[in-house]
């Protein structure tokens, strides 16, 4: 008998890549007639710091933008709520928290939710952090208590270019 995944535990971030990760991850819980838990994961160090892909500058961070992101992401993890039901996903489980995406990923989202697989795409949206620590999904491959697919083909199993996928 075939190995049925009954828990799939997503991680999105607004990346086209996590968009690729949310429709294969529809897929294999319809397939699966299983649970869908979708989560996203706010970090500081998304909002505070140097460079172009921070919200604030250096050492501080305004309470309103971090409402502000945080209601963006729940709009985002609704959205994919709302998809996953019109798929035919009867249990969806939404979150939007804060903590380190690593680390929950791999390890505490996936034991507070007893899922058995986690689905991310390949890379997401901090492509500084990438560079110095490694990609979420590399980190979460390594140390995951419970099997990983990593997304990197679009529903149809090709691979498109990331320039060409719709912005949605």
């Amino acid at each position: 008998m075939a190995a049925e995944y009954k828990r799939i535990l997503v991680g999105v971030d607004g990346s086209r890549q996590a968009r690729r990760a949310i429709d294969k991850a529809i897929a294999v819980a319809v397939r699966n007639q299983a649970e869908l838990i979708i989560v996203t994961i706010m970090s500081g160090g998304d909002y505070v710091g140097l460079g172009t892909d921070t919200q604030v500058g250096f050492g501080y961070v305004d309470q309103q933008v971090m409402d502000e992101a945080r209601q963006d992401l729940e709009t985002t993890v609704d959205k994919y709520r709302r998809k996953a039901q019109e798929a035919g996903v009867k249990e969806v489980v939404t979150s939007v928290f804060y903590g380190h995406a690593k680390v929950d990923l791999a390890k505490t989202l996936p034991k507070e939710y007893q899922a058995d697989l986690i689905m991310l795409g390949a890379t997401g949206v901090n492509v500084v952090e990438r560079m110095l620590m490694g990609s979420t999904a590399s980190y979460v491959v390594a140390n995951a208590v419970c099997d990983v697919l990593i997304v990197r083909t679009d529903i149809h199993n090709q691979a498109k270019s990331l320039k060409t996928l719709p912005t949605d």
